[in-house]
């Protein structure tokens, strides 16, 4: 698989984290009564991200710290 395949899932990977994120952070708003922050949603995108990307390759070297900074990076260099 190319980079450039690479960098597009990963992108795809990203746009699913959003939208998954808006959904149950909006849910969290409506039944459970929670503060609707920028930041709350920005960390949910950020973790859930993390969390699929470490499903689709366990033995990634990037640490959440990469991910948070660089997270194309981190997929377009993910062992081959």
């Amino acid at each position: 698989m190319g980079v450039g395949r690479r960098v597009w899932l990963g992108m795809v990977l990203m746009w699913h984290a959003v939208v998954w994120s808006i959904w149950t952070f909006w849910n969290d708003i409506i039944f459970a009564g929670g503060s609707p922050t920028i930041y709350n949603l920005v960390d949910r995108v950020k973790v859930s991200s993390w969390k699929w990307f470490l499903g689709e390759n366990p033995d990634s070297p990037c640490s959440f710290y990469e991910w948070e900074v660089q997270p194309i990076l981190c997929w377009s260099n993910k062992a081959r």
